[in-house]
């Protein structure tokens, strides 16, 4: 299990959400919701690294072992942004592959054009990224997000550049995965119809010192 307790962020020694508690189990995604600024997107990247003036507070467990401050949950985690990120030198294929260095390079082509061709981008692999459409382009940081099979996917709204129908199939491969692989989801996402059909949906509230 995915275990948070009492964890909340401080920047600059200024708390920015009231601490929360709660428990993901494998193949569930928790969803985060609350208004613009209150932190939501600072707690995802501070699972993953360091951040000047940024503390991450109370405690978080992956699977019975506590979080290693130093790593964080680095090591573990694929993250897929509000913007695709990708390299403009490196190809389609080659921007997935930046994420499987932990896999078989025998593993590497088979898996990105699986990915490619699940989420409508089939025959794409050479493709110079920049040259796609910006709805492509978020398909591509999913699919890199998706390859080494992540045990914590966090998801700092992803849908947002996406039309109605790349929206479900992009949610499709998303929650498919985790629900197949039986890892984890952080979801951050103000549209109430981008959660997942279950799963805990927490708000973050202003923090009473704060207030």
């Amino acid at each position: 299990m995915l275990i948070l307790d009492k964890v909340s962020v401080k920047r600059a020694n200024r708390l920015l959400f009231q601490p929360v508690s709660c428990v993901i189990k494998p193949g569930e995604i928790l969803t985060l919701q609350g208004e613009s600024g209150r932190g939501k997107s600072t707690l995802l990247h501070a699972l993953i690294h360091e951040e000047p003036q940024v503390e991450l507070v109370g405690q978080v467990r992956l699977d019975g072992q506590c979080m290693n401050m130093s790593d964080r949950l680095s090591e573990c985690a694929q993250t897929v942004f509000q913007d695709p990120m990708l390299f403009s030198h490196l190809s389609v294929g080659a921007n997935i592959a930046l994420s499987m260095h932990r896999l078989p390079r025998s593993e590497h082509e088979y898996r990105i054009n699986a990915l490619l061709n699940q989420l409508g981008l089939d025959g794409m692999a050479r493709e110079d990224p920049f040259c796609l459409s910006r709805g492509q382009m978020m398909r591509v940081a999913v699919a890199r997000a998706l390859a080494p099979h992540p045990r914590l996917l966090l998801l700092d709204e992803p849908f947002s550049a996406l039309d109605t129908e790349t929206r479900e199939q992009v949610k499709t491969a998303l929650f498919g995965q985790i629900k197949n692989d039986q890892s984890y989801g952080i979801l951050v996402t103000h549209h109430v119809e981008d959660r997942p059909p279950k799963g805990e949906c927490v708000c973050l509230m202003p923090s009473l010192s704060n207030v």
